[in-house]
């Protein structure tokens, strides 16, 4: 299926350090495929530990000085990965558990949040969108924002979310060093170093009917803009 534009996938995030530790190979690898990679990251990230390791209620742990320094990291960590385009929504985080903060991403109406996100659909018009998986609040709201917008624009044509073990396969062996250096630039959160070599994700939908098991997000899609340079 043909689409205008040059090969574009957009990941959508929660938390500062999420792009690393959830898709930091799939976007490496696309990146040095010459694709345009962007990453909209949802919260600030103050519930992480701070740069001391003082975890959230503990003396030390200053909400602002750690969304700055996480902050810091997060554009670490995108230059490491060779993202394009970084977009900060900017809402506080809300937290693994307890009382969630007022204005705590979790709390944002779904309506709001996905009108800002389907802006930037909009701007960046990628052709595939990558978003969480999973049971933690920030991460099942950015989920449902994500299906919000991208039922209002009709952008992109697949969408996929990560997966411990999905439909589709990335082999990531040839830029694990590249996620394993976007991890290090996450210091203060202590990431795990070790990782698998594959990075799964679950086809929510695809309007191509590219056939199933993929081993490339972007199988049944062609574009006419070119490509980025490759970077190395």
């Amino acid at each position: 299926m043909q689409f205008a534009g040059p090969r574009t996938l957009l990941a959508i995030h929660a938390h500062p350090g999420d792009e690393s530790t959830s898709t930091g190979g799939m976007l490496a690898r696309y990146a040095r495929q010459g694709a345009r990679t962007v990453v909209v990251t949802c919260t600030n990230g103050e519930f992480d530990d701070a740069a001391s390791g003082a975890v959230p209620g503990e003396f030390g742990h200053h909400p602002k000085a750690v969304a700055a320094h996480r902050r810091a990291e997060l554009y670490a960590a995108c230059d490491a990965l060779g993202i394009s385009d970084l977009e900060l929504l900017g809402y506080h985080d809300s937290g693994a558990a307890g009382e969630v903060p007022q204005g705590g991403f979790c709390t944002i109406p779904v309506e709001t949040a996905a009108g800002r996100l389907a802006s930037l659909l909009e701007h960046f018009q990628p052709q595939v969108v990558v978003t969480h998986y999973s049971t933690h609040r920030d991460h099942v709201h950015a989920n449902r924002v994500a299906a919000l917008a991208v039922q209002r624009t009709g952008i992109p044509a697949k969408l996929y979310l990560t997966a411990v073990d999905g439909s589709t396969t990335i082999d990531i062996a040839e830029v694990a060093d590249v996620k394993r250096k976007a991890l290090q630039c996450h210091a203060s959160q202590q990431l795990p170093g070790q990782f698998s070599l594959r990075e799964h994700y679950f086809r929510k939908f695809d309007v191509t009917d590219a056939p199933l098991p993929e081993s490339d997000l972007f199988a049944g899609i062609t574009t006419s803009g070119p490509d980025l340079p490759r970077w190395s």
